[in-house]
């Protein structure tokens, strides 16, 4: 982009140059005003062929010969690079829909954020540095030109038309994010989603309770609001500042590098059928185990006397829900073994080539 600007520069710069030195020219070695001047200088940069405004003396008439052949090189390059940009840049922007259209199609078990406003580019920034797989829909591309980020892969449009999903690729996503301005648009967005993949896990956005019903009703996982969570922010900063340091450094915001992450135990984990204690995780990874979640999305607990983490027995289908820097959350994925997510990556944006 900035070498197409320059190309277009220069030829700007061309002809400006070339009309003042003809100008200058007819002003010296005539005499002429500098109205007469300019007439003549672009009447015979045109070459439309009218008379000159006074008779001219035999330099004048050298003059205007070579101001003739220099300005039709000049005309000629400049109208050239105009031209070409112009057809360029559509030529461009064709070529990079075309690769953009093949990213999406070859992507499974990706997400989709709907809306690339403040909560949007949140969303893709931390799953940026997860090393997710996403692409963002918006009615506004030139969101997407600010950036000015070729890994971030987009589609143009209203998010809860089908074909606009379906061109996202809400077959084989994930999940989703619906972040749009208009709580209306994103009931219909969820309700779409839902129907069109009823596998999917979607999380939206909503600015209050009456709203947050009808997304849940709609078909919504999870309902956010961001005023409420900004608020009780803003509140436990001044209870509880010691908490919310810690809070900053889990979500990466500290000084510190801390992550929270989910590990899924497979069939053939070695940790299956132990308890948390008898695993010795914590002494084999340096992870803290913060919470046990059965595959019913609920925290499992020992209910035996003593409700201590540490005497849950594990099972397929758990998820380990554990806390650690991006070592210790590796050595974990290895230890449980299984398919589980790869955290090595977390602290660092992985391309967003063919995982958006």
């Amino acid at each position: 982009m900035s070498f197409i600007r320059g190309k277009v520069a220069i030829a700007a710069f061309l002809i400006i140059t070339l009309l003042a030195g003809g100008v200058l020219g007819y002003v010296l070695i005539e005499g002429w005003t500098v109205g007469e001047a300019l007439y003549m200088t672009v009447i015979t940069l045109t070459t439309v062929g009218f008379s000159e405004v006074h008779p001219m003396s035999d330099m004048g008439r050298t003059f205007t010969v070579v101001f003739l052949v220099l300005a039709l090189g000049t005309v000629g390059y400049s109208a050239t690079t105009l031209i070409g940009v112009l057809f360029e840049g559509k030529i461009l922007d064709a070529m990079k829909e075309k690769r953009m259209k093949a990213r999406i199609r070859k992507l499974s078990n990706h997400f989709l954020i709907c809306g690339y406003g403040d909560v949007g580019h949140e969303v893709v920034e931390e799953l940026r540095r997860s090393g997710e797989k996403f692409v963002v829909i918006d009615q506004n591309e030139d969101l997407f030109g600010a950036d000015d980020d070729p890994d971030i892969l987009y589609v143009t449009g209203d998010a809860f038309e089908e074909s606009v999903l379906s061109e996202a690729g809400i077959e084989r996503a994930r999940g989703l994010v619906t972040a749009l301005h208009d709580d209306t648009a994103n009931v219909f967005v969820v309700l779409t989603a839902r129907q069109m993949n009823p596998d999917l896990i979607i999380v939206t956005k909503a600015t209050d309770d009456a709203t947050a019903r009808k997304l849940q009703k709609a078909g919504a996982d999870r309902v956010i609001s961001p005023v409420q969570i900004a608020g009780r922010r803003m509140a436990s900063s001044i209870i509880r500042p010691e908490i919310v340091e810690f809070l900053d450094i889990v979500v990466g915001q500290g000084r510190e590098s801390l992550r929270l992450e989910q590990f899924p135990i497979g069939p053939r984990s070695p940790v299956v059928g132990k308890t948390l204690r008898e695993t010795k995780i914590g002494e084999n990874t340096g992870a803290i185990v913060l919470s046990i979640v059965g595959a019913d999305r609920k925290a499992r607990l020992n209910t035996s006397g003593r409700m201590t983490l540490s005497a849950v027995q594990l099972s397929e289908g758990d998820t380990i829900i554990a806390l650690g820097n991006d070592e210790q959350l590796s050595d974990l994925t290895a230890f449980i073994g299984g398919p589980n997510r790869q955290v090595g990556r977390h602290r660092r944006a992985a391309p967003n080539g063919d995982r958006a």
